[in-house]
């Protein structure tokens, strides 16, 4: 079955990242310089160690009017040279063959702009951001309705995407026509709905062979059905 965009497909590689040793200072010079607002925290491997952000700089300036008054993160923030002290760590962070759902979820979630994206070792490997999830979802409905004939008619359920009538606008499909069996309704619908870029799905899908209610045969029955054959 066709899925969602990948993190991967949408992420940027060319990321700026900042070592655990490195000062305060240099810090917040690098991130007034690249215009971001974070930037993760990694070792010499790439593993990624944490996210030190503009609001655990001035966390560090101004600990009692953010964090809670005596609390041990705000001692150690308000105290710290470098970013081992400074930075968010577990970094909240997804992998590059998730879904773009999970990304915007967890963005939602944590109210966070960016996150750091991974391999299957937790190594650095790029940074997905909101307006880079944005733009999965600002497809042209002529984008939309290609894919929906060309990979979930025709590669997903082998059909002729000229035996049913697909249209697209702002978002929504529209799908009309008649198909072989009942029961691939709502999968074709489930397929459609996975689109990058469909809003809702709207049918009028009919099939021209009700197998609902059809039980197929028990695997163990099939060689007993097929033993006897009828003799010439």
């Amino acid at each position: 079955m066709s899925s969602r965009r990948k993190v991967g497909s949408v992420m940027t590689t060319d990321v700026t990242t900042v070592g655990p040793d490195t000062p305060f200072k240099a810090v917040a010079v690098l991130l007034a310089t690249w215009n971001i607002s974070g930037a993760p925290v990694v070792d010499d491997d790439g593993l990624v160690l944490g996210v030190v952000s503009q609001g655990d700089l001035l966390e560090r300036e101004a600990p009692h009017g953010l964090l809670k008054p005596g609390s041990r993160q705000a001692k150690r923030k308000a105290g710290a040279a470098f970013v081992a002290d400074l930075m968010t760590a577990p970094a909240v962070v997804v992998r590059a063959d998730d879904d773009v759902t999970v990304a915007a979820k967890l963005l939602e979630e944590h109210h966070f702009h960016r996150l750091p994206v991974v391999d299957g070792e937790g190594k650095l490997v790029g940074v997905v951001s909101r307006s880079d999830l944005l733009r999965v979802f600002l497809r042209t409905d002529r984008e939309i309705r290609d894919e929906v004939r060309d990979e979930v008619l025709l590669r997903e359920m082998t059909m002729d995407p000229a035996s049913l009538y697909v249209s697209v606008h702002d978002g929504i499909v529209t799908l009309n026509g008649t198909v072989e069996r009942e029961s691939m309704v709502p999968v074709i619908v489930a397929l459609v709905r996975r689109v990058d870029g469909v809003v809702e799905v709207r049918h009028t899908l009919k099939g021209r062979f009700d197998d609902r209610g059809v039980s197929p045969v028990p695997p163990g029955e099939v060689g007993i059905l097929s033993s006897h054959k009828p003799h010439n």
